[in-house]
């Protein structure tokens, strides 16, 4: 599988062939000294109201943000931390899928204290989604200023805007299309897109120069619908985004510089003859209401490390794929409405996966740690 960039027309051809047998493949027979690990569920914060993204400091502090509009921050990973600081964004507009969102911590956050958070905000009498910069000091949130402040269109429905440092250092942005599908393939909007940024908000040198674009943009990938899903596999450092289908194809997809994942003309597979880049999975005839996404990697996960784990709204589940070159293949359903709406996934300092709920109150972080 590529990494960050461009992806040859082998490789093309070669996912083309792989997804059509990926329905049908047969299950590996796990090695004896690498067996399915056991899960420990521990709820560890609850009372919070739809937490949408979760970033961990390298000393075990967690930051939440919940989609009304507060940026917490919890002591530890322990039941029932502390909250240590809280602060409300201003200017919020939260309703339907919108409010606050995606939070990614600085690289250097335990020196500087920076963090970087997608927000709904009415500004310049427009509804936008807008990456803000916040900076924790002495244990007060304060807002630092702006990654980016105009491009994103916000809407109350397929407003996904979730936010990832990647192995590259850059700040990668999966957006949704706010509810208009032609901005998907539109160049010169940020809606239905993978963005990428330098961390002062500049656009980097080596960003693709879109078809039908003037210059090089934030823009690094388009095509998308609604998009809650951004990830990368450990190994590789290659990007991965999950969205949401219409009423079918939920997909999961390689992204690499320039890729048009087709919507809205097109959903699912058969595209690439086109010039679409087809998924590496889709959810068929269906739809799960696919939203987090991560993977898991470690010893201590034994033959499911390397994993890619996607939370699901609709199904309320967590759903386990395999993910062996440019195949990606359906495993186990866990958790399976236990909990309610899953939304977000993120693999914690300690190795443990943390799982948002959903479900509008009473929502909770759940942690699920594996045992040998």
């Amino acid at each position: 599988m590529s990494g960050v960039g461009g992806r040859g027309a082998l490789g093309f051809a070669l996912a083309s062939l792989l997804l059509g047998a990926c329905a049908s493949a047969s299950v590996p027979v796990p090695s004896p000294t690498r067996s399915a690990p056991g899960m420990t569920e521990t709820v560890v914060q609850s009372g919070l109201t739809v937490p949408w993204d979760i970033a961990f400091a390298s000393d075990g502090r967690m930051v939440v943000t919940e989609r009304p509009g507060s940026i917490d921050v919890f002591a530890s990973t322990a039941p029932n931390a502390k909250r240590i600081a809280s602060a409300q964004v201003a200017g919020i507009r939260a309703m339907g899928e919108a409010g606050l969102l995606g939070v990614a911590l600085d690289p250097d956050f335990a020196t500087s204290g920076l963090m970087f958070v997608c927000a709904s905000r009415m500004d310049e009498g427009e509804w936008r989604d807008q990456i803000l910069r916040y900076r924790l000091d002495r244990g007060t949130l304060g807002f630092d200023g702006y990654l980016l402040r105009a491009g994103i269109r916000a809407a109350g429905i397929h407003n996904g805007c979730r936010l990832r440092i990647g192995p590259d250092g850059k700040v990668w942005v999966a957006t949704g299309d706010g509810g208009v599908p032609a901005k998907a393939q539109d160049p010169t909007s940020f809606n239905g897109k993978v963005l990428r940024l330098n961390l002062d908000g500049s656009v980097p040198s080596d960003n693709p120069v879109l078809h039908g674009a003037t210059e090089r943009t934030a823009v690094y990938a388009l095509g998308l619908r609604s998009p809650s899903g951004l990830t990368f596999q450990p190994q590789t450092g290659t990007p991965f985004v999950v969205d949401a289908g219409e009423m079918t194809n939920d997909e999961i997809d390689e992204v690499y510089a320039g890729a048009n994942f087709g919507w809205p003309m097109l959903s699912g597979n058969g595209g690439e003859g086109r010039g679409f880049a087809d998924p590496l999975w889709t959810s068929g005839t269906t739809t799960y209401g696919v939203a987090g996404a991560a993977f898991v990697s470690g010893d201590d996960w034994g033959s499911w490390s390397n994993s890619l784990f996607v939370a699901t709204l609709k199904e309320q589940d967590l759903r386990r794929f395999n993910v062996d070159g440019m195949r990606v293949m359906p495993k186990e359903v866990l958790l399976d409405q236990r909990y309610g709406r899953l939304r977000t996934l993120v693999v914690g300092p300690d190795g443990a996966l943390y799982v948002t709920t959903s479900n509008g109150t009473a929502d909770r972080i759940i942690r699920l740690t594996p045992t040998r």
